[in-house]
């Protein structure tokens, strides 16, 4: 389906004429002097004035408090920099879909007294004296950034297919210009995709931040459906256990320092195995040649076909509490086994002699999980808002199990391993040290490579365990791609309210059928369903 996004007419999509990468370079290196002047806090509109609903201010209140006044001259962050280079521009995909039809008067009024309230989304990218891009805050034409595409029939938007190919289009889109600030909104009214009548298609550059910074702002910008007066509760994960009262210390001091010993000796070698690794696939070793591998140099660009399924999450709860992992430890079992059995169907009998990896994201914030918007914009936070993430190479064994969990249980070996170790935190200290040292260039390359010298990406971003709403419109369901990764197969996982949406999105002309990987993910969790309960009786 061509949706037109090369063609002009209403969408600002069209207006773009450069390709993908051309266009980010021409533009940086013919950006006007910086010529601007800093918002004052007096301009900032915290209230909806006569607006259409009370949780519309309540958030404008909650967002706007915490946005920082900003500076003439903010650089970017060391990521942040990275992801302008034209080989890793990156955009992040969030689609969100309705239970009512989307106002567009009222959405514009929302994210408004929202999102354009963070410094980031109401700035634009410059080139300063010193040739270094910074952060500069310009006045934002919210019709040219949240807008309904035009021709597109009523048909055509009804399929039920039309989101994905919606979304999978605008992934190989042009690059969002320089000019204005590098996020836009896609309204979509008319939908039958997932039972929800609207959908909204953020698109946003990977320089202002990552997944879990804008979700965190997208939640503070949100209340909850049973209670409009209320935000969602952010749940956030401390990753260091709080110590056990002073008398439980004193009884067990003596195999405490043991254990400690103990763990920090195997802790510093699972760093050393990790960091090793990682040098190891930066300079030779690569994954096997299979159907799932793209040879493409130019993979990111190729046309894109993306299918998702919605499934309980008490069911991978029920397998996780089995053999007592965690649900990303059930994600990546699932994907083993569907892998496996994918490339099994694909003449590769002999799948155990293959390598296949795949890249798993790691958030380095002390805290895990989704944050609290005010820690975030606080400065010197250690949660602090832009690109704190890392990654990891996650080998799968592929191995035929005759217990479906044990795929589980292989995936929680090294899952445990992993984050026993400094090995995530290693790339997004290489990479940070880097770009500080000026060579974003080089930190770009050394991801390219690591990325490209393996098969998949696989990430998982947590939701809100109840329903939130929008602008007073509730939102039945939301999942997250992200464009321009040189991978030619991509698996994401979204959790929100009591459900999981598994999203996979490929190449097309390497993976056409993303959704029988799918469909064996999925068959994979009943197999392994089955088991768990088994166990139980």
């Amino acid at each position: 389906m061509d949706l037109g996004f090369q063609k002009g007419s209403r969408s600002p999509m069209g207006s773009l004429q450069a390709e993908r990468g051309v266009c980010t370079s021409e533009l940086m290196n013919n950006l006007p002097p910086l010529q601007t002047k800093a918002r004052r806090r007096e301009d900032v509109v915290i209230s909806v004035a006569g607006g259409p609903c009370d949780e519309d201010s309540q958030a404008a209140a909650a967002v706007a408090a915490n946005a920082e006044e900003p500076e003439e001259e903010q650089p970017l962050t060391p990521l942040g920099r990275m992801f302008l280079e034209p080989e890793l521009e990156l955009f992040g995909l969030c689609t969100i879909g309705f239970q009512n039809l989307v106002d567009l008067p009222q959405l514009k009024q929302t994210l408004r007294n929202t999102l354009l309230q963070n410094k980031y989304f109401s700035s634009i990218v410059r080139k300063n004296k010193r040739g270094c891009p910074t952060w500069v805050h310009t006045e934002v034409d919210i019709d040219l950034i949240v807008f309904e595409p035009t021709g597109i029939s009523k048909a055509d938007m009804a399929a039920p297919d039309f989101v994905n190919n919606y979304v999978a289009e605008l992934a190989t889109a042009p690059p969002i210009p320089y000019t204005r600030p590098l996020w836009e909104c896609h309204v979509l009214n008319g939908t039958t995709s997932g039972n929800a009548p609207a959908h909204i298609v953020f698109r946003i550059h990977h320089c202002l931040g990552d997944g879990i910074a804008f979700m965190s702002l997208l939640f503070a910008s949100t209340r909850l459906t049973a209670n409009p007066e209320k935000p969602p509760p952010i749940g956030c994960r401390s990753r260091t256990p709080p110590p056990p009262p002073q008398e439980q210390q004193q009884l067990t001091l003596r195999p405490s320092v043991v254990k400690s010993i103990r763990k920090m000796l195997i802790f510093l070698w699972n760093t050393v195995c990790a960091i090793a690794y990682l040098l190891a696939t930066l300079l030779f070793l690569q994954d096997s040649n299979t159907v799932l591998r793209g040879c493409s140099r130019r993979v990111e660009r190729e046309q894109k076909r993306l299918v998702r399924m919605t499934i309980d999450m008490d069911d991978m709860r029920i397998v996780k509490k089995a053999v007592g992992g965690t649900l990303n430890d059930v994600l990546l079992g699932m994907v083993d086994a569907s892998l496996k059995r994918y490339l099994q169907t694909h003449s590769n009998p002999a799948v155990e002699k293959l390598r296949v990896r795949a890249i798993a994201m790691e958030n380095v914030r002390k805290s895990g999980g989704l944050q609290e918007l005010p820690a975030m914009m606080e400065k010197g936070s250690k949660v602090r808002w832009g690109n704190c993430i890392g990654f990891w190479i996650f080998p799968f064994s592929l191995k035929q199990f005759s217990d479906p969990l044990e795929h589980v249980r292989a995936a929680m070996k090294v899952s445990d391993r992993i984050k026993a170790s400094l090995g995530g935190r290693f790339t997004f200290w290489v990479g940070t040290v880097l770009a500080y040292c000026g060579v974003p260039t080089l930190t770009k390359l050394l991801t390219w490579r690591e990325i490209t010298q393996t098969t998949l990406l696989v990430s998982n971003l947590p939701g809100p365990a109840e329903q939130i709403m929008l602008g007073g419109n509730p939102i039945l369901h939301m999942f997250p791609v992200v464009a321009g990764i040189p991978q030619s197969f991509c698996l994401y996982m979204q959790s929100y309210c009591g459900k999981v949406t598994l999203v996979v999105m490929s190449a097309k002309h390497i993976i056409p059928d993303p959704e029988i990987i799918i469909q064996f993910c999925f068959d994979a969790l009943h197999e392994m369903k089955k088991a768990a309960v088994s166990l139980t009786r």
